[in-house]
């Protein structure tokens, strides 16, 4: 097997400038409110440098790989070959990809003739957390845990574009975890958007559709809430990660750091963005909830080679009203005079499609008002993304964030958001 050394993941101050660094106030405040958050940092340190002292593999189904280096034909051909009698895997290739939240991997995998026959994916990726940092990120925050039972559970229920999950596992004791999913590019000929994308009429009408599949799936179900309590309210979600990550702080900073983009009706109201980020709390739980996607910017959206839109990175999911995804989805994606001349017309074609999906159809003017309200929430997602603690990684390159913000705090000044 073939093993690649692990990129390391970079850390630096940015735009948002140097805090002393203090026990208390960067792990207590930043990345959690009580010594449990502490104390996980220094067992989740001891046993990496564990891990990366004795190497363990993973060899038996139930093994959660510790970081990709672990991985062996053994445990590969458990996961991915159980259902094919006499299939095993011989050969297994680890290619870096990327590092943030979480390190990606891509295997390149060579099966026996069984399981060449059965046409077994010969690629995928990897999302694993082998650092202190990504551990703390996705483990001990418990969004690799949730995202793995959202490939596992409830991707199979989705009629959607979205990868295909081939396994996934955590370990609660280490908060190691592990998921392999599908190589777009390899089986769908993908290209992933970013920033720099020009989202077209066309494609910005198939995510719209795409939204509109994935919350009517789910919507009003009282049995999904019942069957799937690890799908976090999202007022829940988001009031325990802004307590985890400081984030009322972080913003503050951030609108400095980015007040150069920041439209100045906005910038002048900074003190309003936290009230009318809790007042937008409210819809999702006066109304009923389906399953967001609830990290929608453009960077975690691909298109096929047939041309279909499809969303990726699915770790922050949550249950709340659609109008969050929609609001989210429109302003990051598409350039301000796009957005100005389409947002309507979109909102209007989700609701139909909406109302196809379940016999059920909003208010636009009500569906407009939640729009105007959700925006808040997407600039909240981008300012601790800029500014946060400085012992988490740069989640992306500042070029990106900036983009976010401009893109999502001019939508809040044409539409007045915080007085919605």
């Amino acid at each position: 097997m073939l093993l690649i050394v692990r990129k390391r993941t970079n850390f630096s101050i940015g735009k948002c400038g140097v805090e002393p660094f203090r026990w208390s106030k960067a792990v207590g405040a930043n990345l959690g409110t009580s010594s449990a958050t502490a104390l996980a940092a220094l067992k989740i340190g001891g046993r990496v440098a564990y891990e990366r002292l004795v190497r363990p593999k993973a060899r038996q189904h139930d093994d959660v790989p510790c970081s990709p280096g672990a991985i062996t034909t053994q445990w590969l051909t458990a996961v991915l070959c159980d259902k094919v009698p006499g299939a095993m895997v011989t050969q297994v290739e680890v290619k870096p990809a990327s590092a943030g939240t979480h390190e990606r991997h891509r295997l390149v995998v060579t099966y026996n003739e069984a399981g060449r026959r059965a046409g077994l994916p010969g690629s995928m990726f990897t999302k694993s957390l082998p650092s202190v940092v990504t551990r703390m990120i996705g483990g001990f925050n418990g969004t690799a845990r949730a995202e793995g039972r959202f490939y596992m559970q409830l991707r199979p229920q989705l009629g959607i574009e979205a990868p295909a999950g081939y396994h996934a596992a955590f370990d609660p004791r280490t908060l190691a975890s592990i998921l392999l999913l599908e190589d777009l590019v390899a089986a769908k000929s993908a290209s992933f958007c970013n920033h720099r994308t020009y989202v077209s009429r066309a494609m910005a009408e198939d995510m719209i559709d795409l939204l509109a599949a994935l919350h009517a799936r789910f919507y009003g179900d009282s049995a999904f809430a019942t069957q799937y309590r690890w799908v976090a309210p999202y007022p829940r979600w988001f009031t325990i990660g802004a307590q985890k990550m400081d984030l009322e702080h972080y913003t503050r900073k951030a609108f400095d750091a980015a007040s150069h983009v920041i439209p100045q009706n906005v910038l002048a109201r900074r003190d309003a963005v936290w009230p009318a980020a809790m007042r937008a709390l409210a819809v999702h739980e006066s109304q009923p909830q389906g399953l967001l996607h609830s990290d929608v910017h453009i960077g975690n959206w691909y298109q096929t080679g047939a041309g279909k839109m499809g969303l990726c990175d699915w770790q922050c999911l949550a249950r709340g009203h659609w109008s969050r995804d929609v609001a989210y989805a429109v302003t990051a994606a598409l350039t301000p005079e796009d957005r100005r001349k389409w947002e309507r017309d979109l909102l209007a074609r989700y609701l139909e499609c909406f109302a196809e999906l379940t016999d059920l159809k909003p208010d636009f003017e009500e569906s407009f008002r939640n729009y105007r309200q959700q925006i808040v929430h997407a600039l909240l997602m981008w300012t601790i993304t800029l500014c946060h603690s400085p012992l988490l990684p740069n989640m992306q390159p500042e070029d990106t964030t900036l983009t976010m913000i401009e893109r999502i705090s001019t939508a809040m000044a044409d539409l007045d958001s915080l007085t919605s």
